[in-house]
């Protein structure tokens, strides 16, 4: 290539311009006598040319950038794209195309002449105003994968789209190969196996538990990857990403096979349960696996929990979990607890958001349990919001000095304070969220089902899913917790109304250790007459449940009822009325939608036989398999009414 001094100017002009001034200042200042007037006239010559480059160079920029000016205030001249480097089309808003270029023709429509005249035909089916919500989206049409940047031009006086396709269909298959090939971590686990290991023989267990092994092995041997035993009722298995969306369209079958296992004509009812974790190396995906299957277990079991960085997806809990009926660990949470509660300047108890008789019967348990230990205690409530009124007037009269409000609450939060979350293990529904976030050691219990959102903090998490209610769990706490009764007849009869609530007097999710429970608090005092009072309604109330029962209708075996009414018992007998609904023939679950301010409630009920926590969740909410609600802002009732049909039938579909 050949060296111009012109090239040099055009290229380097600081630098040519800084040569000649060191160039004509070393002539000036060694030149004397004749040459002194040359180098002067080198020198202004030198000025001169450097000036006329000066304004030359300021003109050629001056061009450029009213070409630049002029290049965006034509861009509804279609000329101006006719030639632009890239595949490029016009719409109006509505999505009818208007043109576009030989580029997008050539390379975009090819042979294939499209039947429709809108751009969704090349956005895979998309509205524009979704699409064009972001300046970059993609697409896929006639099998190749395109980066869509959006813009908008002037279509004589009309705002028009213009849409420029870059094919990066090699680059998306180069990274869709990559994810495809990423590990995938499957943790499984048999559910509560050492529960059957009590109730068979010992060749009895051995041919179920290897007739379970089998099925699981078998399974897992259809996909790509290996998969080992890793000891009793424990397995691992590693898959790529491909295998893995494999298992997923199957939503996980494997576990209705375990389930429907019968030995000797009748059904064993075991169940697995797994964690899978995804991560760009097997040590990331091991470890979300792990969380995974904690957070499938503390939903009940027989379910698949897949964990994607902070996002879960679950397949399967549509059956009751198995109790378990070891105390050891209850032991060891009491232990454990009653430490933290010596080593603490003070304690705060405090539950959930419309506290009910489970919330405030937990909390006085653990307050007496605080007082038993030499700590003061207090239990936070909002009265405006709370369930249990009749509940904290009957212990209010031998014990006014326990309650206290949110605001107190607050103020009595130091630093080594400890609080006491009850009945609830999400921060965003404790009855005061500035009290907890102001706590810095917290011990949460609870017995519903574990969602994503739980209380990742907590120094004790104790959290049993198969327990009745969190009263439940309080009861069995209060007999390890002091070496000494810590439950006298009011603690014990505030305790027994959490449990009736939670089971309906003893119906529902009732197990060995609740009756257990129950016999110890009847033991120490407990009055179920008292009991039974707390659940008496006005007969205004009465009549307000009926109306409720009256609008229900029948959708796929749910009783679905929305109602209007106005009352500050709105909350007890919307819930009553779906109690009551249940009692109707052929009703599995029954939804009660009602409004609160500028909040639509939803309380689900349910047998058993239909899981309402994996249809709240659905929305948004959760609970129990058999008791669950959800709060939405922002809705209608006939809107939240249609997502609740449209979240039924997903259940449905996906047993």
């Amino acid at each position: 290539m050949k060296f111009k001094i012109s090239h040099l100017i055009k290229t380097y002009p600081i630098t040519f311009f800084a040569v000649v001034a060191l160039f004509t200042a070393s002539v000036v200042t060694a030149a004397k006598g004749v040459l002194l007037p040359l180098a002067i006239g080198e020198a202004a010559l030198s000025v001169v040319l450097a000036v006329s480059a000066i304004l030359k160079m300021h003109n050629e920029f001056r061009i450029i950038k009213n070409a630049v000016l002029s290049l965006n205030a034509s861009l509804s001249d279609k000329d101006m794209l006719k030639y632009f480097p890239l595949p490029a089309i016009i719409c109006k808003a509505n999505g009818k195309i208007l043109w576009y270029n030989d580029l997008f023709k050539t390379n975009v429509i090819r042979t294939r002449q499209p039947k429709e005249d809108n751009i969704s035909v090349f956005t895979g089916g998309t509205d524009l105003s979704k699409l064009t919500a972001e300046n970059r989206f993609s697409a896929s049409y006639d099998g190749r994968d395109y980066t869509v940047i959006s813009g908008t031009v002037d279509c004589s006086g009309d705002n028009c789209t213009v849409l420029y396709f870059v094919d990066d269909t090699d680059l998306k298959s180069i990274v869709r190969e990559y994810r495809m090939s990423k590990p995938a971590v499957a943790l499984i686990a048999v559910d509560s196996i050492d529960e059957f290991y009590r109730v068979y023989k010992e060749s009895e267990y051995a041919e179920i538990t290897s007739a379970v092994e089998r099925l699981t092995e078998n399974w897992f041997s259809e996909f790509s990857g290996v998969f080992r035993k890793l000891g009793t009722g424990r397995f691992i298995a590693i898959v790529p990403e491909s295998e893995l969306e494999k298992m997923i369209s199957k939503k996980f079958n494997v576990l209705e096979n375990v389930r429907t296992y019968t030995y000797n004509g009748a059904t064993v009812g075991i169940t697995l349960s797994a964690g899978v974790g995804r991560g760009d190396n097997l040590s990331d995906a091991e470890s979300a696996a792990r969380q995974a299957l904690d957070m499938a277990l503390g939903r009940g079991g027989d379910q698949v929990a897949v964990k994607d960085n902070d996002k879960y997806t679950f397949f399967g809990g549509v059956s009751k979990g198995v109790e378990k009926r070891t105390k050891v660990r209850t032991r060891v949470v009491a232990s454990a607890m009653s430490e933290l509660i010596r080593n603490a300047s003070n304690v705060v108890i405090i539950g959930h958001k419309f506290s009910d008789l489970d919330s405030v019967g937990a909390a006085y348990g653990m307050y007496k349990a605080a007082l038993a230990l030499g700590k003061d205690a207090k239990i936070v409530v909002n009265r405006k919001t709370t369930l249990a009124q009749p509940l904290i007037d009957f212990i209010e009269k031998s014990d006014d000095d326990c309650f206290v409000s949110p605001i107190t609450g607050e103020r009595l939060i130091v630093k080594k304070t400890l609080l006491i979350v009850v009945d609830t293990h999400k921060a965003d529904f404790v009855d005061s969220k500035n009290v907890y976030d102001k706590a810095q050691s917290v011990i949460v219990i609870d017995h519903h089902r574990k969602t994503v959102d739980y209380i990742n903090n907590a120094v004790i998490f104790y959290h049993e899913p198969h327990a009745s209610s969190a009263c439940e769990m309080v009861t069995e706490l209060l007999q390890y917790i002091n070496k000494r009764p810590v439950a006298d007849s009011l603690c014990a009869t505030a305790l027994m109304s959490g449990i009736m609530l939670d089971t309906k007097e003893f119906v529902l999710r009732a197990g060995v250790r609740t009756f257990e429970a129950a016999a110890y608090l009847r033991s120490r005092g407990a009055d179920t007459v008292t009991v039974k009072s707390f659940f008496a309604n006005s007969m205004e109330s009465r009549k307000l449940r009926g109306m409720v029962v009256m609008n229900a209708e029948m959708y796929r075996s749910c009783a679905i009822s929305v109602t209007d009414i106005e009352s500050n018992d709105i909350r007890v007998v919307c819930a009553q009325a779906a109690d009551e609904l249940l009692s109707v023939s052929g009703v599995d679950a029954s939804f009660v939608i009602f409004k609160t301010d500028d909040i639509v409630n939803i309380s689900a009920r349910s047998m058993g036989k239909v899981n309402v926590q994996l249809i709240m969740e659905a929305l948004g909410g959760g609970g129990h398999q058999t008791m669950a609600a959800v709060q939405l802002k922002g809705v209608t009732e006939s809107e939240i009414k249609n997502m609740l049909k449209t979240a039924i039938d997903n259940y449905y579909s996906n047993l």
